[in-house]
């Protein structure tokens, strides 16, 4: 296998090992043994184990991310531009264990130094594109703060979608992608027009 490729698995390997029993709990030795080479082998891709943490955040966050960066420059209106990113994020949300246990892990449990480098290194791009879909006559604090409230209202709704169909006139359906994607865009369309009404 060629070193890229290696390095690759390695940290596949560990973003599973991680998602699934938490840093502390996972040793270089374990994730060695996941790939099925010695200790050593590992140590040569990676110096120790917050290396191997670090860059194993980078790669979850990076991989998963940089296509709706991607979808949101690529469409032109604004509106289709939204609607993209929601979907895409629900469904990356409640599709993909991995990285959401990934990242509810990093919000709760994530140093300032990694929170502060997967901001600056691999969120920032993604963010900065939401941010622009806020009504531009907004100040640039209420800009930020609305993009906060998006984004924490899709993970709210990933983060609940296991317990809805347990929940007093809650079903199943609710924790559908689709069904989250339309209630979410329908909700910011109204608030939206809503705020243009009291300006």
């Amino acid at each position: 296998m060629h070193p890229a490729d290696t390095r690759t698995a390695i940290l596949e390997t560990s973003a599973r090992l991680y998602a699934d029993l938490g840093y502390s709990a996972v040793s270089m030795r374990d994730v060695a043994s996941a790939m099925g080479m010695t200790p050593a082998n590992l140590y040569h891709h990676f110096k120790n184990k917050d290396d191997l943490v670090r860059e194993t955040v980078a790669h979850v966050f990076a991989e998963k991310t940089e296509p709706i960066a991607e979808m949101l420059e690529a469409e032109s209106r604004d509106a289709d531009r939204l609607d993209l990113f929601i979907d895409h994020f629900v469904r990356l949300l409640t599709g993909d264990r991995v990285f959401f246990r990934f990242l509810v892990r990093e919000l709760v449990d994530g140093d300032e130094g990694r929170l502060d480098d997967l901001a600056h290194t691999v969120l920032e791009r993604p963010f900065r594109l939401v941010s622009g879909l806020a009504d531009i006559r907004q100040p640039e604090e209420e800009r930020f703060l609305a993009t906060v409230s998006m984004i924490g209202v899709i993970l709210g709704h990933a983060l609940l979608a296991p317990l809805l169909p347990h929940l007093p006139g809650g079903h199943a359906g609710f924790a559908d992608p689709t069904s989250i994607t339309n209630h979410i865009s329908a909700a910011l369309r109204h608030a939206a027009a809503s705020d243009l009404e009291t300006k």
